[in-house]
């Protein structure tokens, strides 16, 4: 199920007051971003940034559209990935230590796709070297061109990242799954270094 889907199911289950759940991976090493396309997930000794991100996600996938705020938390060794729902409340909660991935949210939050949330903001936010050493596939590669990064498998683009500063964590970025027909915009409010 598209990660778009996922969420909306997690929104829905919050405003009807479904319990909380968890659900934890350890065997995940690497994230299907396509058919045949995996991104390589880092160790925690990879994970050597320090911030803090505030982002406001308009997500359309085919004719049903969705709006949350994400908060992204970034310490050394660990991403955090909270989606806050228009009326306040946490719809998930993502964590990601090197080693294993945590999906927290309402009892339906098994059905968001935490590696594709993860992978979404990696991808989007991360270094163009970094995220091409951790791709694999057939011809899977990302290139980056001033403010465009595109993902492509034997030269056909699969996820196409525009934005509208050179800087990924400034301004908008619009993301365009090709392959699973979604996109999202994405609008940073707040990027501070800690």
């Amino acid at each position: 199920m598209n990660s778009l889907l996922r969420l909306a199911a997690a929104a829905i289950a919050v405003a009807t007051g479904a319990c909380a759940t968890t659900t934890v991976r350890t065997d995940v090493q690497q994230i299907p971003i396509a058919t045949e396309a995996y991104l390589v997930l880092p160790g925690s000794e990879d994970l050597t940034e320090s911030f803090d991100a505030t982002q406001v996600i308009a997500a359309r996938y085919l004719d049903d559209s969705y709006s949350f705020e994400a908060h992204i938390e970034a310490r050394p060794g660990s991403i955090t990935i909270v989606g806050i729902g228009a009326l306040g409340g946490a719809l998930f909660s993502i964590s990601y230590d090197g080693a294993e991935i945590s999906a927290t949210g309402a009892q339906e939050a098994q059905v968001i796709n935490a590696e594709y949330v993860l992978a979404d903001v990696l991808l989007t936010h991360w270094d163009p070297d970094w995220l091409n050493r951790r791709l694999r596939g057939a011809a899977v590669t990302l290139a980056e061109d001033g403010k465009k990064r595109e993902v492509t498998r034997g030269g056909e683009p699969i996820i196409s990242i525009a934005f509208d500063t050179p800087d990924p964590w400034s301004g908008s970025a619009t993301l365009n799954h090709h392959e699973r027909q979604y996109e999202l915009h994405i609008s940073t409010a707040e990027f501070v270094r800690r």
